[in-house]
């Protein structure tokens, strides 16, 4: 009978080692659980602000392929713009001198 209460002992104190090992290796398991939440928090934050920025790009790329477009016509009618200051600044020139060759005032 003492060498049945002996052997429930050890087997006991055994229980009980491997419980605190299990106790331990649990404590250590939740640690990593709320580092993982937290890292899934940052990457969740990461992918909304990589999605805002692709979509802000998306938006800035739209904008410059219609101004892209709106290029040639632009160029055509600042162009034409020039050219009609040229000859407005001719057509006055011309008043001056014709006005400075005939003397009137």
């Amino acid at each position: 009978m003492a060498d049945d209460h002996d052997s429930l002992r050890v087997e006991i104190g055994v229980i009980r080692r491997n419980l605190e090992e299990v106790h331990g290796t649990m404590t250590k398991v939740a640690a990593a659980l709320e580092r993982l939440t937290r890292l899934e928090e940052r990457h969740a934050h990461t992918a909304t602000a990589l999605e805002r920025a692709f979509s802000a790009i998306s938006k800035l790329e739209n904008r410059l392929s219609a101004l892209e477009r709106q290029q040639p016509m632009q160029k055509l009618a600042s162009h034409w713009v020039i050219n009609g200051v040229w000859a407005a600044a001719g057509v006055v020139g011309a008043m001056i001198v014709n006005k400075i060759l005939t003397g009137t005032p």
